[in-house]
């Protein structure tokens, strides 16, 4: 089954043969200097990649630049801020930020036993039963990347086909091959087991918490796991690494892994609030999501090299590097069949960027950080 993120050495291979970061002072022309710094890496990029198009957002202090390349669709319409693309792994992050919030609201415990909070009364195995929601949210329960029985047929592991009952009975089986805390091991299972864990806890699905505590206060209005059908017209056409035209991505039984449609407009919003912004859009983000968000971006552990970063709750925070000047960056990626994406947060200059490829298995996220980094 394909990743719904690219590996983390991949993307700092990536990051390594970028182009140096620009270290002019501040330019009066805010607008000016973000077009040249979107310029100044996606230009090269799309010259050198085969990809059909892409979607760049940027935020500076909360004030909002779109950039869009190529085709969207195979009709030749171009990307929009409002065009919806497949965000993938980037569904994690909402999924740790509900985790926190249910934590601060002490209905689910970092640090207790999964099997406390298991749905349908299912029963883990001894070893399991070892595993603590917070190993979920940082990849450290062991459990691995997807379910080792599924279909192979990637319509056939739809959460029609391969259920969320198939899924949680697959989960009671699962036996870690170590004691947690495990090593490092990416798991899109891991995380969709957290969002069951989650709605167990507090008697709310996760759809409606996702709504109610997140999208609708900041006013997501494109951030849907079921598009509608208005806005399925507005869905960009994904493309597999070969060019071909790649398959809707399904909603899997872990869909809170990476199960979310958005847009470039709507993604901004969800970065600004993750910055720390007190209000998006005009209106005011409730101060305990705000806290949430903070907790699911603080280091945990450090990752394996040759990454120079820290593991949080599904985001990843890199390491700052004084002597290159280079400040901390946190980021998480999201790839689906048909799409490559990233959001990143530059705390230090207040700047969040979205980058979204309409094409498989493409460092959008690294893009994402290097136009960061280039903005003075």
């Amino acid at each position: 089954m394909k990743k719904l993120c690219l590996s983390v050495d991949v993307l700092f291979a990536a990051l390594c043969a970028a182009q140096p970061v620009c270290a002019q002072a501040p330019p009066a022309n805010e607008e000016a200097a973000v077009r040249q710094a979107v310029s100044t890496v996606m230009r090269h990029y799309m010259q050198t990649s085969k990809a059909p198009g892409a979607i760049v957002g940027v935020s500076v202090h909360g004030r909002r630049y779109f950039f869009h390349y190529g085709q969207a669709t195979d009709t030749g319409a171009p990307f929009t801020p409002d065009t919806l693309v497949e965000i993938g792994s980037n569904t994690k992050t909402f999924t740790t930020a509900l985790f926190a919030l249910a934590v601060s609201r002490g209905q689910i415990a970092t640090d207790e036993s999964i099997q406390k909070h298991m749905p349908d009364g299912m029963k883990l195995q001894t070893l399991a039963q070892k595993a603590t929601p917070l190993q979920l949210a940082s990849f450290q329960s062991g459990m691995p990347d997807d379910p080792t029985n599924l279909p192979p047929q990637l319509e056939m592991r739809s959460i029609e086909h391969y259920t969320t009952k198939d899924f949680l009975t697959w989960v009671s089986h699962w036996k870690p091959a170590v004691p947690p805390p495990a090593p490092y091991l990416y798991s899109n299972s891991g995380i969709g087991l957290l969002s069951y864990l989650v709605m167990n806890a507090t008697g709310k699905g996760w759809e409606e918490q996702l709504n109610n505590e997140i999208v609708n206060p900041l006013g997501m209005k494109d951030t849907e796991l079921r598009p509608t059908p208005e806005q399925q017209q507005r869905l960009a056409r994904g493309h597999l690494k070969n060019g071909n035209n790649a398959p809707i991505w399904p909603i899997f039984a872990w869909y809170a892994a990476g199960g979310l449609r958005s847009t470039a407009r709507d993604m901004l919003s969800y970065g600004e609030a993750n910055l720390g912004h007190a209000k998006v859009q005009g209106k005011p983000v409730p101060a305990d999501v705000t806290r949430a968000m903070q907790q699911a971006q603080a280091p945990i552990y450090p990752l394996p090299p040759p990454a120079k970063a820290q593991q949080a709750m599904a985001w990843v925070v890199t390491d700052a590097d004084p002597a290159s000047g280079l400040a901390s960056i946190t980021w998480k990626d999201g790839g689906t069949a048909g799409f490559s994406s990233g959001i990143v947060l530059h705390h230090g200059k207040d700047i969040a960027v979205f980058v979204a490829v309409n094409e498989a298995s493409q460092p959008a996220p690294g893009l994402g950080i290097n136009i960061a980094r280039h903005i003075p």
